[in-house]
């Protein structure tokens, strides 16, 4: 049973309220595995021996609702968390706190068989239409495998309803004695959907169904899906971080950034309103077929941090264009923004080793700002300038740098409120009257 769930409680299931309601879900792993992972030898301290195993953080306090017969989209760069909160959802990973409310039951308490026959309302479709299909067996064998699982049917009636829902999906149910290797890809997947259907679940959780597709057969499978939600009363959770698709199949959508929802809100006012630093990044970030647009668009500096150990606060702080000034510095906004561009070339090296002038002339217009916070500057400038501290060959000084860096993160982006609190605002919304949330300090 997983750690930090409400064993006692018990929810009447509000047939006009969300099928499935998230409070607080995480997913931790244990970044080491093997029978001395971990382990750590002090002779010290009794015992000398210590278990100490770092936790990856995928998912980390999410809480959200999706309501019968919507699309919600969540979408995400690469290693977000998103595959593996659709699997925590489902149970098939097993949640480290938190709980999952589907019909008004936690299927965070079930285990056994009652987990088991909860199954058959909520299927999965998985991104590889060619390795999440057996290629030993027939079609047919795969579409009724579910029903056969759930003791659904006779021999006859799995193979009729098999048939047809290979038509329903839009193949032939000829077809039903083929094996996977004589399909498409397009045409696999619609396998995979029709083996999703053929328990006839509530819910599906759609893990980047097309994103292995081409273009022209993306659209094919979206629509059938389209099509299949509204002739079958589906709900689906759909995860992909191509926002084009988002946008086309969507009535909703939250944006995922290292473990945590960000934003949340309608599918058209997140995309003529976003209010997130990041969903704004990923928006800008969608090509234009144009081919008189120039320059780089949605560009993120630096990288994802590692989520072994995330940033305090605010997720994205360490790759936000607006961190927030702390207070207690008197600067004007030039001056801040100048000193924070500073601050990332000197943690992430963008620059070589030169005189203390230049620096200032490069980053600060040949004025650094006043009072305390340019004297903070000035001895960051201090450890790096070849004209002063540094060795003035312009050796690599890799323990002056790092000072660098830690000093002014220290006393500038550390005191920042993005990295103090973790934000979540609910704000009005100009396109429609659904809820628009956003987990950036700038609404505060």
């Amino acid at each position: 049973m997983s750690s930090g769930v409400r064993l006692d409680e018990e929810r009447e299931y509000d047939r006009d309220g969300p099928l499935l309601e998230l409070e607080g879900v995480s997913k931790h792993f244990a970044q080491e595995s093997g029978l001395l992972a971990g382990l750590e030898f002090d002779p010290s301290e009794f015992p000398p021996i210590s278990v100490d195993r770092e936790r990856v953080l995928a998912v980390d306090d999410v809480s959200l609702a999706i309501q019968p017969g919507e699309t919600l989209g969540l979408v995400g760069e690469s290693g977000c968390g998103k595959s593996t909160l659709g699997r925590t959802i489902l149970r098939l990973l097993e949640p480290t706190e938190g709980d999952i409310y589907f019909k008004g039951e936690n299927l965070a308490d079930l285990g056994g068989e009652a987990l088991r026959q909860r199954r058959s309302d909520m299927q999965m479709i998985f991104q590889d239409p060619q390795s999440s299909l057996d290629p030993r067996m027939k079609v047919g064998q795969i579409i009724e495998e579910p029903m056969r699982a759930h003791d659904m049917l006779d021999d006859e009636g799995r193979r009729a309803r098999a048939k047809e829902l290979l038509e329903k999906v839009g193949l032939d149910p000829r077809h039903y004695n083929r094996y996977p290797h004589a399909f498409s890809g397009g045409q696999r997947q619609r396998i995979n959907l029709a083996r999703a259907l053929s328990v006839d679940p509530d819910f599906v959780v759609c893990d980047e169904p097309v994103s292995a597709l081409d273009v022209s057969i993306q659209a094919q499978v979206l629509n059938t899906m389209e099509r299949l939600q509204d002739e079958f009363g589906l709900t689906y959770l759909f995860i992909a971080h191509d926002l084009s698709v988002i946008r086309h199949i969507s009535d909703r959508v939250a944006v995922m950034y290292l473990g945590h929802i960000v934003e949340l809100a309608d599918k058209e006012e997140l995309f003529e309103n976003p209010q997130h630093p990041y969903t704004k990044a990923l928006l800008e970030s969608i090509p234009v077929p144009d081919p008189r647009e120039t320059g780089s668009r949605g560009v993120l500096e630096g990288e994802v941090p590692s989520p072994v150990d995330p940033p305090s606060g605010c997720r994205f702080r360490t790759r936000c264009p607006r961190l927030i000034a702390p207070e207690g510095y008197d600067w004007t906004d030039e001056e801040w923004a100048q000193t924070r561009a500073f601050m990332r070339a000197i943690k992430r090296r963008t620059f070589e080793p030169m005189a203390a002038a230049r620096i200032e002339a490069e980053f600060f217009g040949g004025s650094l700002p006043g009072g305390e916070a340019g004297s903070i500057v000035d001895e960051a400038i201090s450890l790096v300038a070849t004209d002063r501290g540094a060795d003035a060959d312009g050796d690599d000084d890799s323990e002056r740098w790092a000072a660098a860096t830690d000093l002014l993160l220290e006393a500038f982006a550390a005191e920042s409120i993005c990295a103090r609190e973790r934000p979540a605002y609910e704000l009005a919304t100009e396109y429609g009257d659904g809820e628009h949330v956003a987990a950036c300090h700038l609404h505060r």
